[in-house]
């Protein structure tokens, strides 16, 4: 790691809808298409293969799920650059999806050495099953608290997409079963 690259780290949580499984909540994150589309400045995205295997942590490496093999996709964003999208940018980056046994790892690897992994889990907390995302964001030390302040300002709206299917698949299985 350069003198010029700096690291930090967030930790979202919140907590699942009464009724939600382990197995559902975990199901609804290896739904890679869907996560994708959880992304509030999301353009586009398209699948990937890689031109060779991903590396993966050995630590992901030692919790992944079956044998399906890290997905990976190319993600265009648009984001704001200008307040009031006065000027927009589309950036470009690739996403990593491997699924673990208790949710899945994504790596996101942006313009200007910008790497984001994140690991959403789904864990049992004090007062029933929560949606945890803990991140590491790795990049130019100039650019670190941009990167901190988009992850910031878009994780309600990722997680409340994330809880809304959840909720509304407990609905489904409510109305099937009546």
């Amino acid at each position: 790691m350069s003198f010029f690259t700096g690291t930090t780290s967030i930790l979202h949580s919140s907590p699942l809808p009464a009724g939600v499984t382990k197995e559902q909540a975990i199901a609804m994150l290896s739904d890679h298409a869907f996560f994708l589309s959880c992304d509030p400045l999301l353009s586009k995205f398209e699948p990937l293969t890689p031109p060779s295997p991903p590396a993966v942590p050995d630590t992901i490496t030692a919790q992944a799920r079956g044998t399906r093999p890290t997905t990976c996709f190319t993600v265009t964003d648009i984001v704001h650059t200008i307040p009031a999208g006065l000027w927009d940018t589309n950036v470009v980056s690739t996403y990593e999806f491997t699924d673990i046994a208790d949710g899945v790892f994504a790596r996101i690897r942006s313009p200007l050495s910008v790497v984001l992994d994140t690991l959403w889990e789904v864990k049992q907390g004090a007062a029933g099953l929560e949606l945890v995302e803990a991140a590491t964001i790795t990049c130019s030390k100039l650019l670190v608290g941009v990167v901190k302040s988009q992850c910031e300002n878009g994780w309600h709206k990722i997680h409340a997409k994330m809880l809304a299917r959840l909720e509304e698949e407990l609905k489904a299985k409510a109305a099937g079963s009546v």
